[in-house]
């Protein structure tokens, strides 16, 4: 059968022409709070010179820019926050699609077998028929049965001859039910079809609005990397520093804020950790409240993790380290978040769900493999949600804070520290 899977976006690049398309638009565009980065009044260098006559002013210009990189470090954040929403939407699509698929296969094969079996039926009651003719008495022709008569017609007359016997009753009746369950299934494999053809038309379109998140998310941070250069720039001459070196106690600060932000705390209550793995958009709720609690493992403890399985998968997506970012990547050269964490514990041998972080999140609820991310340890799979019961991306935990992930459009598979607290989820998954 025809493959059904939407092409896997291909890697989105800058815009050659960014200069004219400030920060600014691109939050607008996407939806981002608060003011336009690219109405911000940057500072030039003669600004910069000025304002090392004095202490008071080059604080001044140094909390100026720092404010300025950070808005430009929000913006760009968030344009990627939305193209990881928009690909997990198509991931969820695409899953949904392939289900479908599967289903309308397996259906036109039953269909055919069944209408297969039908046609037997018929013949053999047809046989009957002609026996009925020549011994039985019946007004009956074996031309009416076997040439001239439908399905239909055939059994319902060969219904009205009477004085069956009971095998001849027998062969009556699984004809009438053969046809009927070849009739029941050629239905259900055109709705089947038909459902297809609707996913296929619904996984394209989320397709095409992650293509255009990415390319937003790629031009925000095109953006801060050329903007944010100048200004580190300026900020180590304020400083009597170097731009690297600003750039790396900018990096170090932010790990420092997350490392210090409190982890999510478990939803209260539970929530439906049973259902279908396959269908991961079910449950509700964001990683505080509405997602589910793991099921019962057993006990009150976490259950230990696959030492060897752990340890085989951090090793799998390490080497993938420096590997691009793509849409629907699942190897060997690029990859997404889903297809890096699915590929490296399949090399363990370990099934943690489909091509989608709601799915693996919710196959391991429903696997009773969910841990308070307090007590998160090395190999466990990190969550990141922004409500509504799905799961926008994942990764390994390595310990220490850290995480190796496919992140998004212009970042490499790498390794980093775990980023955006208030999406991470309440639990994470312990595969095993």
């Amino acid at each position: 059968m025809a493959d059904n899977r939407t092409r896997p976006v291909s890697r989105v690049k800058p815009a050659t022409i960014f200069s004219a398309v400030a920060v600014g638009a691109v939050t607008a565009s996407i939806g981002i709070a608060g003011p336009a980065v690219a109405d911000q009044d940057y500072p030039s260098w003669a600004d910069v010179q000025n304002a090392k006559k004095n202490e008071s002013t080059k604080q001044a210009e140094i909390d100026k820019i720092g404010a300025l990189l950070a808005g430009l470090q929000a913006a760009a954040a968030e344009a990627s926050k939305r193209s990881q929403i928009a690909g997990e939407a198509f991931r969820l699509a695409q899953d949904a699609l392939d289900t479908a698929t599967a289903r309308e296969d397996s259906l036109k094969k039953q269909a055919v077998a069944a209408a297969k079996k039908a046609e037997t039926s018929k013949m053999r009651a047809g046989l009957l028929a002609a026996h009925l003719a020549r011994n039985g008495g019946q007004d009956l022709s074996v031309n009416l049965f076997l040439k001239g008569a439908g399905a239909d017609d055939l059994l319902h007359q060969l219904g009205t001859a009477s004085k069956l016997s009971e095998q001849s009753e027998t062969i009556y009746r699984q004809a009438i039910q053969d046809a009927n369950t070849s009739s029941s299934l050629g239905a259900q494999a055109e709705q089947a079809t038909a459902e297809r053809e609707r996913l296929a038309v619904d996984a394209k379109t989320k397709f095409d609005t992650a293509q255009a998140a990415a390319q937003l998310a790629v031009n925000a941070a095109d953006v801060e990397q050329r903007k944010s250069d100048e200004l580190f720039a300026q900020l180590a001459e304020l400083k009597d520093s170097t731009a690297e070196l600003e750039r790396q106690r900018a990096a170090g600060l932010a790990a420092e804020a997350a490392a210090n932000t409190p982890p999510p705390a478990p939803p209260v209550g539970g929530g439906n950790s049973g259902g279908n793995p396959g269908e991961a958009s079910q449950g509700g709720g964001n990683s505080g409240g509405g997602a589910p609690a793991p099921a019962s493992s057993g006990g009150d403890s976490a259950p230990p993790p696959n030492a060897s399985a752990v340890e085989t998968a951090i090793s799998f997506a390490m080497a993938q380290l420096g590997d691009r970012y793509e849409l629907g990547g699942s190897g060997p050269d690029a990859w997404d978040c889903s297809g890096l964490t699915r590929a490296a514990y399949g090399a363990a041998g370990v099934y943690i769900g489909t091509h989608s972080a709601t799915n693996q999140y919710y196959t391991m609820a429903n696997r009773g493999r969910l841990v308070p991310f307090s007590e998160r340890q090395r190999g466990d799979l990190v969550f990141w949600s922004s409500g509504g019961g799905d799961f926008y991306h994942v990764a390994i935990y390595v310990g220490g804070g850290q995480i190796v992930e496919a992140a998004d459009y212009g970042k490499p598979v790498r390794v980093h520290y775990i980023w955006g607290m208030g999406d991470v989820a309440g639990y994470v998954g312990r595969p095993g």
